[in-house]
């Protein structure tokens, strides 16, 4: 090995570690607690065999132990919405569909909680944290050979994938960023039923991921394997469908109405109306605040790039290696139509769907640059 490769190796090694202890100081070391963690450790100690009062006051007690008292002011008490779930339990075992549907990362809680005899919001920081560093440790891997300015810009992208925030907030989203991403390298590897197998327990993590599971599930049809295709579309939408049952799911436009347009205090009757008119300009109205903030409009800025550079990249597209042009595609794809489906202000939401895409588009680059050089 000449000195050239065993600088790269250092540098490659040193900013691998230096990143990795930037985020667990930044992010793991200090307590951040989010509202969605709440009824995440709800669920999660029903599991156990409790009720939903001694969930309620167990996980509103744990938070009050655990948090500064202003962070649990925050969040027990600052809007009629929150102050209703922590005063009325019937109206916070109302909402508690919306995460209870959210069964694998719930399930996932209670293990880590009596595996490591912790508590359920340290068993959240743990799955939180382990998704990041897992994520970044593979995305390491898969750059390791590329020159040593292709695996450096690993960071900064990181950064402006909102890498911190992902990995403070106590949600699914950073293990759905992990599983987009293996999933997207199995694609690209040809790998499909790998991916397949990745992709599909994202559909209860967050049941808008149907969509995705939906449009890879393209290729099949591509292939003319139309028995494959029925079945596996079949298959995951009788998941979906048992797991929306189970858990009594709250349904898209309760959802979107408590999401997008009023949170109401309590979900016992609400039952508002659908009407395209309200979907139409909902989309819209939320388009355009967005574009002209300063901190939204990056998210609306990322998606735009990302689905112009992977339409620009169709022109190289070819029969024998159609992964590499279509996989960031449907990535992204799946971002626009999860955003349009439910117009979220908020960038963890679509961390996974732009991080997969943004680094499968990436090594497509890469791969097709060192083409050309040879």
């Amino acid at each position: 090995m000449n000195s050239n490769k065993i600088i790269n190796l250092i540098i490659k090694l040193v900013a691998i570690v230096g990143f990795l202890f930037f985020i667990f100081d930044k992010a793991f070391k200090e307590n951040y607690f989010n509202y969605d963690s709440i009824p995440y450790v709800a669920s999660a100690y029903m599991h156990s065999g409790n009720d939903l009062e001694s969930a309620h006051k167990y996980a509103y007690e744990l938070l009050r132990n655990k948090a500064h008292p202003a962070v649990f002011n925050d969040l027990c008490c600052t809007s009629s919405y929150r102050k209703s779930m922590y005063e009325d339990v019937e109206a916070f075992g109302s909402h508690l569909p919306a995460y209870q549907t959210k069964s694998l990362y719930v399930y996932l809680v209670r293990i880590v909680t009596d595996v490591t005899g912790t508590d359920e919001f340290y068993a959240l920081k743990i799955i939180t944290m382990g998704s990041i560093t897992l994520l970044t440790l593979l995305l390491a891997l898969v750059f390791f050979n590329k020159e040593v300015l292709v695996y450096l810009c690993l960071f900064p992208i990181l950064f402006l994938m909102q890498i911190i925030p992902l990995a403070r907030l106590l949600t699914p989203d950073s293990l759905i960023a992990l599983m987009m991403f293996s999933a997207g390298i199995c694609f690209l590897k040809k790998k499909r039923w790998a991916g397949y197998v990745i992709l599909f327990p994202t559909i209860l993590l967050r049941q808008t991921n149907i969509i995705i599971f939906g449009l890879f599930l393209l290729f099949e049809l591509k292939d003319k394997k139309y028995l494959r295709f029925c079945s596996l579309l079949a298959v995951s939408l009788i998941v979906y469908f048992l797991n929306s049952v189970y858990f009594e799911s709250l349904g898209y436009w309760k959802t979107y109405n408590a999401s997008l347009i009023r949170m109401p205090d309590t979900f016992i009757g609400f039952d508002p109306n659908f009407q395209f008119s309200i979907l139409l300009s909902t989309l819209i109205g939320k388009l355009n605040w967005m574009l002209g903030n300063p901190e939204l409009n990056r998210l609306i800025a990322i998606m735009a790039l990302l689905f112009l550079i992977s339409l620009y990249k169709l022109k190289e597209y070819r029969t024998d290696n159609i992964e590499t042009t279509l996989v960031p595609l449907i990535f992204i794809l799946g971002a626009l139509l999860s955003y349009i489906l439910i117009p979220f202000p908020d960038f963890r939401i679509y961390a996974g769907y732009l991080i997969a895409s943004t680094f499968t588009l990436i090594l497509a680059a890469v791969k097709n640059n060192s083409k050309l050089m040879k």
